[in-house]
């Protein structure tokens, strides 16, 4: 016995509202037996109206990839589409259908994102080191030197190192070294580092299959009615 209505039903009832009709067109003649114009024909090609209609029973949300999130929508419709909703008003469930989906939203995300690096067990390490290096070194040295020397008898002589000029030497030499030195040094070391291992392993493959279908199920007992 029907309690509720079916996922079909309430398709149905949203392409009437569109003007959509099954079995005459627009123009009164009679399309029953044209493909095109079959309901069940547009759910099976979830073409744009179905995706309008499924995407509004989410209330808009879904998946972060958009190509991942029609794959699970229209799953999810060939699933259920002749199955009873559980709630007396499409309001109702659509309220239940969307808690579930939050509950579940994360995990489905990285079912259909990382399915691959599961299977495969892949590992990724990345590093980057970075060096700078800045080194000025400056020196400077000076240096003075005074000779003086005589041989003639003098009262005077200049013995002041610090004064060039000898009046009474009879030879007088003069030195002065001055030497300066910078040095500047500057260097930049960078590296990078990628590191990425896939092990294909059956065993992994064969524990995949079905993740999706375990989803639905949660849909299943949270959704629909248990009845067949």
């Amino acid at each position: 016995m029907k309690t509720t209505i079916t996922l079909y039903d309430y398709i149905q009832s949203e392409l009437i509202k569109k003007g959509l009709n099954e079995f005459v067109d627009s123009e009164g003649e009679l399309v029953i037996f044209e493909e095109d114009h079959q309901f069940i024909e547009k759910i099976f090609r979830y073409d744009e109206d179905i995706q309008q209609i499924i995407n509004f029973l989410f209330f808009g949300n879904g998946l972060i990839d958009e190509e991942y999130d029609k794959h699970f929508k229209k799953n999810f419709l060939y699933k259920f589409v002749n199955r009873q909703i559980n709630r007396q008003t499409i309001e109702s469930f659509k309220l239940q259908l969307l808690s579930t989906f939050m509950s579940n939203e994360d995990y489905i995300n990285r079912v259909y994102t990382d399915l691959d690096d599961y299977v495969t067990q892949k590992n990724t390490s990345e590093s980057e080191n970075t060096q700078d290096n800045d080194q000025t070194n400056t020196s400077t040295n000076t240096s003075n030197n005074r000779q003086a020397f005589t041989d003639l008898p003098q009262n005077q002589v200049n013995i002041d190192v610090d004064n060039t000029e000898l009046d009474y030497a009879t030879d007088n030499t003069i030195t002065k070294n001055k030497q300066e030195n910078e040095q500047q040094t500057k260097g930049n070391t960078k590296g990078n580092s990628h590191t990425e291992n896939k092990n294909y392993n059956l065993d992994e493959l064969f524990k995949s299959n079905g993740l999706l279908e375990q989803i639905l199920s949660v849909f299943d007992s949270k959704c629909f009615m248990q009845v067949w």
